[in-house]
């Protein structure tokens, strides 16, 4: 079997047990199936989460992380999808369950591209044509912290131009995309962060207003920001320390209308919250939970950055073998956007050092 380089993770908690390895088996072809020579991969939050071991996932190792991947079509098993060889692609992390692939995200439940070659069902590819090494690289950006937020600012909040979308944990992936995706929406976008040179980017990339949630209580300031409305979006996915809060900072509701919308995607800060139900029902608000993404927002995305109407923020690049020191800087949160991570002769072949 055809060996690669990988990093592989054999052992769950601290960034050391991932390993870098020139000589990982790659998978075997299924039914189906495509081999993509990875172009590029971007990391995520889940990316930390899977190698710590997550709650109630069985995961087998050893296993190769990182979801979002794009890159060039090699091979593929059967003759019907002999189109795609040769093809620049993006493949979609969700893998909604083929023969031979139970249901799961690549990269979480499914070896994922923080490696030379990526298995994948064909019907996963998005075909990209036309672009080269470097352009692959703002698609790779994509699938799971943009189609996150593509879901929660357009499918579940349903965020509308002029109303007021506030921001939390807005440095992160999902929450940068939130902000480009709300801005281009025409909305008016309040972003939090801790770091004020983090606040100052925010704004160039669509903030009309920033709040450093080190100094201020976010709710009060919303509250000041919006001439005591609150605001008719807020996004929340830190959960335990900031929900109450939340609810606080939402719009009131008036004689035309019903209050603000919270949506949130997960709970960085813990699971549990604790709410004083009066805010809830006096301000009439409505907590939308939001999971992931679905084919056609993907596509969508896909389309916004083909047509140039959407630039996903990508803070640094690195090569496959200095792997450790992306996932350091993604966890560190030293970086505003996303992280790639390139292997090693992909930019040799671009003329990029490593």
């Amino acid at each position: 079997m055809t060996k690669m380089r990988a990093a592989v993770l054999r052992e769950f908690g601290g960034p050391e047990g991932i390993v870098l390895e020139d000589d990982f088996e790659q998978l075997p072809l299924g039914p189906g199936d495509m081999r993509v020579r990875v172009g590029a991969c971007s990391l995520n939050a889940l990316d930390v989460f899977t190698r710590r071991g997550l709650p109630g996932v069985k995961l087998p190792l050893p296993h190769i992380l990182g979801g979002d991947v794009a890159g060039w079509v090699e091979e593929v098993e059967n003759e019907a999808d002999a189109h795609l060889v040769g093809r620049p692609v993006l493949v979609d992390p969700l893998c909604v369950g083929y023969r031979g692939w139970p249901a799961g995200v690549f990269g979480e439940h499914h070896w994922g591209g923080l490696a030379e070659y990526l298995v994948a069902p064909a019907a996963n590819a998005i075909p990209l044509d036309g672009v080269d090494a470097e352009g692959l690289r703002p698609y790779a950006a994509l699938p799971i912290a943009y189609g996150t937020a593509y879901r929660m600012v357009h499918e579940r909040a349903q965020l509308q131009p002029d109303e007021t979308m506030l921001v939390l944990g807005a440095a992160g992936g999902v929450g940068v995309a939130c902000i480009q995706l709300g801005r281009r929406l025409g909305a008016k976008v309040i972003a939090c962060s801790t770091s004020d040179d983090k606040l100052e980017i925010l704004r160039k990339i669509g903030a009309d207003e920033v709040i450093n949630t080190s100094r201020d209580s976010f709710s009060k300031k919303t509250w000041e920001l919006t001439g005591k409305r609150g605001a008719d979006v807020v996004v929340d996915y830190i959960g335990h320390d900031t929900f109450a809060d939340s609810i606080r900072a939402a719009r009131m509701p008036d004689l035309a209308s019903v209050g603000g919308r919270i949506v949130t995607c997960g709970a960085s800060s813990g699971f549990e919250v604790s709410l004083d139900m009066r805010y809830v029902w006096t301000k009439e608000v409505d907590i939308r939970g939001s999971n992931g993404w679905r084919r056609h927002e993907l596509m969508a995305l896909v389309d916004l950055v083909r047509t140039g109407e959407l630039d996903p923020v990508i803070d640094a690049v690195f090569p496959l073998s200095r792997v450790h020191e992306a996932v350091d800087v993604l966890e560190g949160r030293t970086v505003l956007g996303k992280v790639l991570v390139v292997p090693d002769a992909v930019l040799a072949e671009a003329g990029e050092q490593a």
